[in-house]
């Protein structure tokens, strides 16, 4: 077996498929209790690699996010500035908070913020 996929696994990551994406998460374990929610990818290539930078770098995570958002014109989106946070919930609240600053108005609706792991 691959070194890699090896040291991943010791390590508590699970990398599957799931509807055509691939899905990285990090339960704990005795040699590393950090643990990750459920991050989506669209290939197998990038889902390995972030796991292999997350495992390099225990502490923050860069991330980066999309919002979806209408401000009476139909749906728009917008990228969001990159931001480092340490979990999953972490990076969620902060792209929220980030996307309220910027976007933030008496007509705008944020429906939607997805992030993932800046590659």
């Amino acid at each position: 077996m691959n070194d890699v996929l090896c040291e991943l696994m010791l390590n508590g990551f699970l990398i599957y498929a799931k509807n055509g994406k691939f899905f990285v998460k990090k339960e704990s374990v005795p040699t590393n209790k950090k643990i990750i929610e459920e991050i989506e990818y669209d290939n197998y290539e990038d889902a390995i690699n972030s796991a292999v930078e997350i495992l390099k770098n225990p502490g923050k995570i860069f991330w980066s996010a999309i919002a979806r958002y209408n401000r009476g014109l139909g749906i728009e989106y917008k990228n969001l500035p990159d931001f480092e946070a340490e979990t999953f919930e972490n990076a969620n609240c902060l792209a929220e908070e980030i996307a309220k600053k910027i976007l933030g108005g008496p007509r705008t609706i944020i429906s939607e913020v997805k992030v993932h792991i800046k590659n």
